[in-house]
C-alpha cells in the first residue's frame, strides 16, 4: 500500500518553521510532564495508596521529564533563533554543546538521540500511515506538530492558568511565526446555539432571556461566515462577573437542520479576561461542536 503524503492540516503547518513545531512539541510534552508531577502533590489519598504506589507515580514522572528531554534535544537541534545562531549563520546547537549540558561527549550524545532526530525528520516526509483497516489516519508527527493550530490555542489557555505572568499569549507570542491574536471560536451547532448562549451569559453573571434570543436569531440570519468576521453579527454579553462580544455566523453552504436552517454556526467570543473562563469558554465550544 502507498502511505499518503499530505494531511488535513498541511496549510496550518505550512505556515510555522520546523523550530517552531518542534518548540511546539516541547511545549506540548512540558504540559504532560507538569501532570505526571502534580499526581504526587497531593497527600489526600494517601491512604487509599497501595504499597510503593507513590513510587509508580514517580516513576511516571521521570519517563515523562526524559521524554521533554529527548523533545528539547530536537528543539535544540532545530533551533535557529538563538543570537549565536545567527552569528554563525546556522541553525541548531551543536553535538558538543548538547552534550556539554547532558554531562557526556559529543559522540556519546549523538549516537544517543541522533535516532529520534531522524525519525523527526523522517515524519515530514509522510506525516501519517494508515491504519490496518485503511481508512484511519495514524500521525507520524507528534500531534502539536501534525496539528499546530489547535495546539497553540490549547497551549496559550494551559499556560494563561498555570505560567504566572499574565499572558495570553505565552506560547506563540515567542514563536517565528506568531499568529495574530487569536480569540476563542469555533463551530456549533445550530441545535446547541442557544444552549451555547445560555451557559455562556452563566459564566459571565448575565441573565439570558428569550428577547436576547430572538434578537440573535434575527441577527444572524443573512450572515455567512466565509465573509470577513466584520461582517458576522455580534452580540454583546455584559454580566456582573465578565463582559465579552459574541460573533455569530452561519456556516455555508452546510446541510440543513431540521428547521432550514444551516446545521452549523461558526462563533468568536472575544474579551474574555481570565484564564479560567477563556479555559471554560474553549470547553463549551469543544462540547457543543458535536
Amino acid at each position: 500500500m502507498t502511505l499518503p503524503t499530505t494531511t488535513p492540516y498541511d496549510a496550518d503547518r505550512a505556515a510555522y518553521s520546523r523550530e517552531d513545531l518542534a518548540r511546539l512539541v516541547l511545549c506540548s510534552q512540558a504540559v504532560d510532564t507538569a501532570g505526571a508531577a502534580h499526581a504526587l502533590v497531593a497527600t489526600r489519598n494517601d491512604v487509599d495508596t497501595g504499597l510503593g504506589g507513590r513510587v509508580s507515580e514517580a516513576v511516571r514522572l521521570t519517563q515523562a521529564a526524559e521524554r521533554t528531554l529527548v523533545r528539547a534535544v530536537v528543539y535544540e537541534r532545530e533551533r535557529w533563533g538563538s543570537p549565536r545562531a545567527r552569528l554563525f549563520e546556522r541553525g541548531g546547537a551543536s553535538w558538543a554543546e548538547i552534550g556539554q549540558y547532558l554531562g557526556i561527549g559529543e559522540a556519546e550524545a549523538e549516537e544517543r538521540y541522533a535516532p529520534e532526530l531522524a525519525r523527526w525528520g523522517a515524519a515530514f516526509e509522510v506525516p501519517y500511515r494508515l491504519d490496518p483497516t485503511g481508512r484511519k489516519r495514524v500521525p507520524r508527527l507528534p500531534q502539536a506538530a501534525y496539528d499546530p493550530r489547535s495546539a497553540v490555542r490549547q497551549l496559550d489557555l494551559w499556560a494563561g492558568l498555570h505560567v504566572t505572568i499574565r499572558d495570553r499569549h505565552a506560547v506563540s507570542g515567542g514563536l517565528a511565526h506568531n499568529p495574530a491574536p487569536h480569540e476563542l471560536d469555533g463551530p456549533v451547532r445550530s441545535r446547541n446555539l442557544r444552549t451555547f448562549l445560555e451557559l455562556l451569559s452563566g459564566y459571565l453573571g448575565y441573565e439570558f432571556d428569550d428577547t436576547d434570543w430572538d434578537t440573535i436569531a434575527l441577527g444572524i440570519e443573512p450572515t455567512d461566515d466565509e465573509e470577513d468576521v466584520a461582517a458576522w453579527y455580534t452580540y454583546p454579553l455584559e454580566g456582573s462577573i465578565h463582559a465579552v462580544r459574541v460573533s455569530l455566523a452561519y456556516a455555508r453552504p452546510y446541510p440543513e437542520d431540521d428547521d432550514g436552517e444551516p446545521d452549523t454556526v461558526s462563533v468568536l467570543v472575544a474579551g474574555a479576561d481570565s484564564g479560567d473562563l477563556r479555559l471554560r469558554i474553549d470547553t463549551l465550544i469543544t462540547a457543543l461542536a458535536e
